[in-house]
C-alpha cells in the first residue's frame, strides 16, 4: 500500500483515563477476568492477551497496565503473562495464548527473531498481532509501535554537547556513557548512536563503561568513575534504571549539584520515567529523552481494533493526537507490516509539568507509585 498524506486522528488519551486500579490490584501478572463477547478478530471473543517480556522495570509494568486500560475501554478482557525476559519462555506463552483464540495479541518481543513462526501461526488463525516497543525483523505483525533508539542516543549525546559548549565555550570535557547491556538491541543502538554523536568533539574524553541496566552496578561504576575522574563533566544513563543508580552515588559523593552551580555534573537520560521527571524539577538532571509507554500499549490497542479486528490493513499515513506531547508520527512500511515509531524529544525545566508526558500521566492519573 502505497503512502497516504491525510492524517490519522483517533481517541484522545483521556479516553484512557478512566477505570483500572492502581499496581497493587491491577492483576498485571495473571489472567484478569473471563473471555466474553462477540466474535472478534480470529478467537471468536473479545479477549486482549498481552504476552510480556519482563516486568523487571517499572517501564514495563506502565505498558502492562496501559494495555490492560486500553483494553477494558473498548470492552475487551485482559489477560497477561510474564517471560521474565526469557525468550523461550515467551515463545511458550506465545503458544498458550494461542490456544485460547484472542481476540487480539499483544507482545513486547524478548527475540526480535524468535516470535516468527509465532506470527505467522497468528496470522493463519486471523488473530490480530500488535508489537510494541521492541520491533521484529522476521514475522508478519498486523501493527508495531516502537522507538528509534540509535536517533534517542543521539538525541542524548547532541544535549550533553550543548551543555557542554554552553559550560566552557567549546565542546571539551570527561563524560561517562554508563550503557545497558549489549545483548539488548535497544540500549546497543543508544550506546552507538550517543557515542556517534561525542565522538566528533575532539576534545571529548568518552568513559564507556558497561552496567547491563541494573540499578546496583549503574551505581557501583558511577561511584567508581566519581573516585577516578571526581572532576567528571557529564554523564549519559539510557535508561531509569541506570539513572537512579548514577544519581545515587552523585549524592552519596557531594556531587548531586543543582544545575547552575558551577560543580554541576551535567547529567541527561533515556525514558522519562516519574523519578527522572522529579530530578529535572530539582536541576539534578539536566534533560531525558523521552519513550512513551504509555503511547505504545494504548495505540497498539486502538490500531488492531479500528481496523486489524476488522479485517482491514493498517493504513499507511500520519497518526496525529494533540493528547500526546509529540503530537504526530507516521506510519510507514515496515520489515514485518505497518510500523509507526514514535519521534523521541527532550523533556527538560521547560516541558517537565506538561501533563502530557508519560511520567506525569501514569502518576497525577493513574495513581500508580514508582518505588
Amino acid at each position: 500500500m502505497s503512502e497516504q498524506t491525510t492524517s490519522l486522528i483517533l481517541p484522545t488519551r483521556r479516553q484512557f483515563l478512566t477505570g483500572g486500579l492502581g499496581l497493587a490490584a491491577a492483576g498485571v501478572l495473571g489472567a484478569c477476568g473471563e473471555t466474553s463477547g462477540s466474535a472478534a478478530g480470529g478467537g471468536g471473543n473479545k479477549t486482549a492477551s498481552y504476552v510480556n517480556k519482563g516486568m523487571d522495570f517499572f517501564f514495563f509494568v506502565v505498558q502492562s497496565e496501559a494495555v490492560k486500560r486500553a483494553s477494558k475501554e473498548i470492552g475487551y478482557t485482559f489477560q497477561t503473562t510474564d517471560a521474565k525476559q526469557d525468550a523461550s519462555a515467551q515463545y511458550n506463552n506465545w503458544n498458550s495464548a494461542l490456544l485460547q483464540r484472542p481476540g487480539m495479541i499483544i507482545s513486547d518481543p524478548v527475540d526480535s527473531e524468535g516470535l516468527a513462526p509465532m506470527t505467522k501461526k497468528a496470522g493463519q488463525q486471523k488473530i490480530p498481532v500488535g508489537i510494541i516497543d521492541t520491533p521484529l525483523t522476521k514475522g508478519e505483525t498486523d501493527f508495531t509501535v516502537s522507538f528509534d533508539n540509535r536517533k534517542g542516543g543521539e538525541l542524548a549525546g547532541q544535549k550533553v554537547a550543548d551543555l557542554l559548549k554552553k559550560k566552557y565555550g567549546s565542546v571539551k570535557g570527561t563524560v561517562l556513557n554508563a550503557y545497558g547491556a549489549l545483548s539488548s538491541v535497544a540500549w546497543r543502538q543508544r550506546k552507538e548512536g550517543f557515542e556517534a554523536v561525542l565522538k566528533k568533539y575532539p576534545g571529548v574524553k568518552i568513559l564507556a563503561r558497561p552496567t547491563d541496566g541494573a540499578e546496583t552496578k549503574a551505581r557501583d561504576v558511577a561511584a567508581a568513575t566519581l573516585s577516578e575522574y571526581p572532576d567528571l563533566d557529564a554523564a549519559h544513563a539510557p535508561s531509569g534504571s541506570i539513572t537512579r543508580g548514577i544519581v545515587t552515588s552523585m549524592k552519596n559523593a557531594g556531587k548531586a549539584k543543582p544545575v547552575g552551580d558551577d560543580d554541576h555534573i551535567i547529567l541527561v537520560s533515556i525514558d522519562g520515567e516519574p523519578q527522572s521527571l522529579q530530578w529535572t524539577r530539582d536541576k539534578i538532571l539536566d534533560a531525558e529523552v523521552s519513550q512513551d509507554p504509555v503511547a505504545y500499549g494504548q495505540i497498539c490497542v486502538e490500531m488492531l481494533n479500528k481496523y486489524a479486528v476488522a479485517g482491514k490493513e493498517v493504513p499507511l499515513q500520519d497518526y496525529s493526537n494533540k493528547d500526546y506531547f509529540w503530537e504526530k508520527a507516521p506510519i510507514v512500511k515496515g520489515a514485518t507490516g505497518p510500523t509507526m515509531v514514535i519521534p523521541p524529544y527532550y523533556i527538560d525545566a521547560d516541558n517537565v509539568e506538561d501533563p502530557r508526558q508519560w511520567g506525569n500521566v501514569v502518576i497525577k492519573d493513574w495513581g500508580m507509585k514508582q518505588s
